[in-house]
């Protein structure tokens, strides 16, 4: 009898554990592919920052971030294998809209000159997700001087 209640133990775990591995597995993806963008983003470009979210369908999240001045920067998109539309904005911290990439991708890659910007808003839409919920990644590179 103790083997079968070991048994159940394990198979309660394993059943526990089960969406937490799959999220990982969706990370960790996204993760590899914020590592390609850095061979996509060019020579001259380091990567900057770069983020992950939870995102359900129709939902907009924002990141606010601190860029230096004067130097070109190129913003991608990433997200996991059940999203099929993802946009990016990026606005100044006065709500000036300074790039986007609205088209009907998973995608999205934006270019701009921080000439005078220092503070950035980029606002990331999950247009059409085909699970519950998907995994969003955004990174930042900038042009080295």
């Amino acid at each position: 009898m103790s083997s079968f209640k070991a048994l159940v133990a394990v198979i309660a775990g394993l059943a526990t554990t089960a969406p937490a591995v799959a999220q990982n597995v969706h990370i960790s993806r996204l993760y590899e592919q914020v590592l390609e963008n850095i061979e996509i983003a060019g020579d001259g470009y380091l990567l900057d920052s770069y983020g992950i979210n939870r995102m359900n369908a129709g939902e907009t999240a924002h990141v606010t971030l601190d860029l230096p001045t004067g130097v070109p920067v190129t913003i991608m998109g990433d997200c996991d294998e059940d999203c099929l539309d993802l946009d990016i904005a990026v606005y100044s911290a006065e709500r000036k809209l300074l790039a986007e990439d609205r088209a009907d991708d998973y995608y999205p890659i934006v270019n701009f000159n921080s000439d005078e910007i220092v503070r950035v808003d980029i606002e990331l839409d999950l247009e059409i997700c085909e699970a519950n919920y998907c995994y969003v990644a955004y990174s930042v590179f900038i042009q080295e001087n």
